[in-house]
């Protein structure tokens, strides 16, 4: 919590992408403090994409890091295990396009990082600590973080859907083993009605009942679902993936309404840009300390 964290050792872990249906080998291996997480795409020259708000890419179905012609796609899954494990430094080397979809959870992410293991490094770790609210709407969509001393979040779906309705649900995710229990399970989804249009598009290639829970008119055709409510906690867990993108972890209450990868990427962005907002501290300055802005951190 203190300091930064490494891989303590070398892992692999493969699978096919959701989206490119390519067979993808993923090697994560350590790095130095304030490496932070840099993928890189050995198939393509190793070329190195670091995991940053600068290097997002346009989609609505998975989120993309991009330099030049190059990506990397669906990496909020991976992502989120390392920000919830607080892995800040790490180097990823695929040899496709796509972070693979497993399980359409985080959980094998999870599993194959606690493997390896954690290294402590020898720099003192940063957080966004929120002081005032940030708010950004879109239409009927609605996501926002308020001050809070740990890194909380409610969020609630509501689909015309009659087996998924409106789903709400609010949970403190500081501590690791509330992620690796709460919501690290919670596999994506999709609706019956809505893959061959996917598919038409090139995407959801690589997508079965395997890695994805999928709902039909009437019916989930999956055999069982790990939890009752297991929608809107793998929005959640997207969420969080997609706020690692920021660089650092943080400190605040997000509050979430019918938001998706595009209003995550919003708010992520409006955080970096609200500088008057926050504050970054160590965690031993206390969310009352008044720290430097990332932009002064980093200039």
């Amino acid at each position: 919590m203190y300091y930064r964290q490494t891989l303590a050792s070398d892992c692999e872990i493969r699978g096919v992408g959701v989206h490119s249906g390519a067979d993808v080998c993923v090697r994560m291996t350590p790095a130095e403090a304030g490496a932070g997480v840099v993928f890189v795409r050995t198939d393509a020259g190793g070329v190195e994409i670091p995991a940053t708000l600068d290097h997002v890419g346009p989609s609505y179905y998975a989120t993309v890091l991009e330099r030049g012609d190059v990506k990397v796609s669906t990496i909020e899954h991976l992502m989120a295990a390392l920000y919830a494990l607080q892995v800040d430094d790490i180097r990823i080397e695929l040899d496709g396009p796509e972070v693979p979809i497993l399980d359409g959870s985080s959980r094998p992410f999870v599993a194959a990082v606690l493997d390896a293991g954690l290294k402590e490094l020898s720099v003192a770790r940063q957080y966004i600590t929120v002081v005032r609210p940030i708010v950004v709407s879109k239409d009927e969509k609605r996501i926002s973080v308020y001050p809070c001393r740990e890194y909380r979040v409610t969020y609630a779906i509501d689909f015309e859907h009659p087996l998924l309705d409106y789903q709400e649900l609010t949970a403190s995710l500081w501590n690791r083993d509330s992620f690796v229990e709460k919501l690290a399970p919670a596999r994506t989804f999709t609706f019956e009605h809505e893959i061959e249009a996917l598919r038409r598009a090139g995407l959801a290639r690589g997508g079965s009942l395997d890695n994805a829970v999928v709902v039909a008119e009437n019916r989930i055709l999956n055999p069982d679902l790990r939890f009752p409510d297991e929608f809107v906690r793998h929005k959640m867990l997207d969420l969080t993936g997609d706020l690692s993108l920021i660089g650092y972890p943080l400190r605040g209450h997000v509050v979430a309404y019918r938001a998706g990868h595009d209003m995550h990427s919003r708010l992520a962005r409006c955080i970096v840009d609200s500088t008057d907002r926050w504050y970054l501290t160590t965690w031993a300055d206390g969310p009352e300390a008044q720290g430097t802005t990332a932009s002064e951190a980093s200039g």
